[in-house]
């Protein structure tokens, strides 16, 4: 009687057992629910970040390098204009063709400082300043230039070549919201813009924490399948795997693009600036120069004015020493640099249209693989829970 009842338990406890529900179906749709939720989450993280770096890229490059390089450059022309003043006008000629072009050269390149301005109100108040004291200081190269041509005022000529010179480097070139200041807060926004969060690598570091999830779960519905369904490896999960690796190939590269336009700032951007530097330096030397000569040979009294001279002559002196360095590194010499400064500034130009080239290709390629996880994330786990269904049914 105790044999009947106790085979009579087993069995009705095997009945109840196949009455009881898996748990197969709910760990399935879990696994699937978390491997499109991490799908999308990498797939728009990388978008996110693609955007907004190029974003940082796109102006740090077309605007805010250029609004730098063209203060830079402005800086250099002025220096220019004036040497050239100072040499032909006590000549009796009118400022040479050279100092007419330098003065166009300078104009247009503050002109493009204003488009490309990233350093808001640190930027604009220079250059409302410059505008207007390169006015002032036109005007008396002009003042100059008639007082050489009257007989017996070359002493007037030589004290408004003085005024002009002391105006060009007291208050245009350095001095409060100068041209110093300009270059200053273009390089800040610069810096700025290269510090970005949105361009810092670390950013790019935590994104491969969701793509090694998103590995991780494939990893764990694989061997899901393999436990419960005695299914070997999943053809469409297999390939939802290959898909990541190839997101974060895509990613991989626009990461790999922003370092090449970092390295393109620090490396022929830089060189463009400091071989400017140098240059102006020079230009400056043999200006004020010139300008201490012809303060000596027009007024012996002027012992004040002679010396301010010769000190700015010798403070371009050891700037241009100072410069020299970064001119060899360059693989240059004094006598090239504006052929140095050309040949860099294509380099930066060429790196930097590099590091943009492919962007919007990179974008599709990331929508197109994160929509293609997610339908063969659908496709893999589809058949074995329909098979459930069926089984419920």
């Amino acid at each position: 009687m105790s044999v009947i009842v106790q085979a009579t338990s087993g069995t009705e406890r095997a009945e109840r057992m196949d009455r009881a529900p898996s748990t197969t179906p709910v760990l399935l749709r879990r696994l699937r629910a978390a491997l499109v939720a991490l799908a999308l989450l990498a797939g728009g993280t990388a978008l996110l970040l693609t955007i907004e770096a190029h974003a940082v890229i796109s102006s740090a490059g077309e605007h805010t390098a250029s609004a730098v390089i063209q203060a830079y450059a402005a800086h250099e022309a002025l220096a220019d204009a004036d040497r050239q003043a100072v040499k032909t006008i006590p000549l009796g000629a009118w400022p040479s063709g050279q100092y007419q072009d330098d003065i166009a050269a300078a104009e247009q390149s503050l002109e493009q400082v204003a488009e490309n301005n990233a350093a808001g109100a640190s930027g604009s108040d220079p250059l409302q300043l410059i505008e207007g004291l390169l006015t002032s200081y036109t005007g008396l190269i002009e003042q100059a230039d008639a007082h050489y041509r009257l007989p017996g005022e070359a002493g007037f000529g030589v004290a408004d070549l003085w005024f002009a010179s002391e105006l060009m480097h007291g208050q245009i070139l350095t001095g409060t919201d100068s041209l110093a200041d300009l270059q200053s807060a273009e390089q800040s926004a610069l810096t700025a813009q290269r510090s970005s969060p949105w361009a810092s690598p670390w950013l790019f570091a935590g994104w491969m924490i969701a793509a090694l999830a998103l590995l991780g779960t494939l990893v764990t519905a694989q061997r899901q399948f393999y436990l419960r369904l005695r299914r070997m490896l999943s053809k469409y999960l297999t390939l939802a795997a290959a898909t990541l690796i190839g997101l974060c190939l895509v990613t991989g590269h626009v990461i790999a693009a922003e370092r090449a336009f970092d390295s393109a700032q620090s490396g022929p951007l830089a060189t463009v600036v400091a071989l400017q530097d140098a240059q102006t330096a020079s230009t400056d030397q043999q200006g004020q120069a010139e300008l201490a000569k012809l303060v000596t040979g027009t007024c012996a009294q002027c012992s004040t004015e002679r010396d301010e001279a010769d000190a700015l002559a010798k403070s371009d002196a050891t700037a241009l020493t100072g410069a020299r360095p970064a001119v060899a590194r360059a693989g240059c010499t004094m006598s090239r640099i504006p052929g140095c400064i050309t040949d860099q500034q294509s380099t930066y130009d060429a790196d930097a249209i590099a590091a943009e080239a492919g962007n919007t290709r990179s974008l599709l390629l990331m929508v197109a693989l994160t929509a293609l996880l997610v339908l063969l994330t659908f496709l893999g786990f589809r058949r074995h829970l329909d098979e459930y269904r069926y089984r419920s049914a």
